[in-house]
């Protein structure tokens, strides 16, 4: 080789040396090819024909072996499995009825509800959290009397918290919060309200133990559960109204001074937590949720044995993608919710306030709107 090749590589490879940029940056810097394509010879003068393949730089800002790639991927799937996961329904009913002329009676009516229900969940390697709501809102229009009714009201929210370390038998803590959103009324008097928001609001604060015994049934018991009453309408609280101690007027040395009746209740007792739910086929659901609460400090020792049921159940049948069917069945005894009854003593027409049985019954066709992460 000719001294003039050697200047010529010698020139080439010292004018751009390889360089590292960064800590994580490599820089490739592939050979030269020097293809000769003709060496011709005049005099002992060599011409030298080159093509030379310009220079490639190849940053790469991170490299990771393929046990660095896995370890990372299993650490987003734990972040993103301890995120959270939200799912829910949104839906609408709307019932129609339209009467003209009708020997058998009636009236034209149209009531429409809106219902809401999601969970959000938390699970992670010791405790799991879940915060689930339940919301709904129906109201119905009459027709000829120009009237509108309120048909359903439900805001209900609760908050559990689990231990995960056993299969079946997991210590669990509850806290749940049940009021409505606007006036209640015993229509067709629509103009003194015997309920509204926050007015009964109900909060209860459970810690015992849940036991799973199917995949489709579990009970909680709670030994300690603290039950707690807020009436803030101050009219209905006056009256005593779900169990507050009522105003009265106190009379002193000749004068009466109101004093006005409490705005809450506390009592602690016993709370017991039965779910059942099962898919019968793939567009046919039921659950049932019962819920019993027994106030074992009730001043009144004659009451102390009367137990608070809430009992609910529904049936779901899916009829296609956005349409169902639901019915829904509600029963609940509280003995602080009392109710004017009229009797007869000695021909003697009385009113007498005492608790009743609570019955509600819904059956509509839903359009429903299913969201999740």
């Amino acid at each position: 080789m000719s001294f003039l090749t050697v200047w010529l590589l010698g020139l080439l490879f010292f004018s751009n040396p390889l360089k590292v940029k960064a800590q994580d940056t490599i820089v490739i810097s592939p050979e030269y090819i020097i293809k000769m394509d003709t060496i011709e010879t005049f005099d002992t003068i060599f011409v030298i024909d080159t093509l030379i393949k310009p220079r490639q730089i190849i940053k790469i800002d991170t490299i990771r072996t393929s046990q660095a790639i896995e370890a990372n991927d299993i650490e987003q799937s734990a972040k993103y499995a301890t995120a959270g996961k939200i799912n829910g329904n949104i839906g609408f009913t709307i019932n129609q009825l339209a009467i003209t002329h009708w020997a058998a009676g009636g009236e034209s009516n149209a009531s429409g509800k809106v219902l809401a229900d999601f969970k959000y969940t938390i699970d992670k390697k010791k405790f799991s959290y879940v915060t689930s709501g339940i919301f709904a809102y129906g109201i119905s229009g009459y027709a000829k009397s120009k009237r509108v009714e309120k048909t359903e009201d439900r805001f209900e929210m609760s908050m559990t918290m689990s231990n995960n370390n056993q299969k079946h038998l997991t210590f669990t803590s509850i806290a749940t919060l049940k009021t409505q959103f606007t006036n209640g009324y015993s229509y067709p008097n629509d103009s003194v309200p015997i309920s509204s928001f926050f007015a009964p609001a109900y909060l209860t604060l459970s810690v015992g133990y849940t036991y799973t015994i199917s995949k489709n049934l579990s009970l909680f018991f709670s030994p300690v559960a603290g039950k707690m009453t807020f009436v803030l309408r101050q009219s209905l609280a006056d009256q005593g109204a779900f169990g507050v101690e009522a105003g009265y007027w106190n009379v002193i040395a000749g004068d009466s001074i109101w004093v006005p009746g409490k705005n809450f209740l506390g009592e602690l007792g016993i709370n017991i937590l039965v779910k059942y739910a099962r898919d019968f086929a793939p567009n046919i659901s039921l659950f049932s949720t019962l819920n019993c609460y027994n106030n074992y400090l009730d001043p009144n020792k004659s009451n102390r044995w009367n137990i608070d049921v809430d009992w609910e159940t529904g049936l779901k049948m899916t009829i296609s993608k956005r349409i169902s069917t639901i019915i829904n069945i509600h029963f609940i005894y509280d003995d602080n919710i009392k109710f004017a009854v009229t009797e007869f003593e000695d021909g003697i027409e009385v009113v007498k306030h005492r608790p009743i049985l609570q019955f509600k019954e819904s059956l509509g066709i839903t359009f429903l709107y299913k969201f999740a992460n």
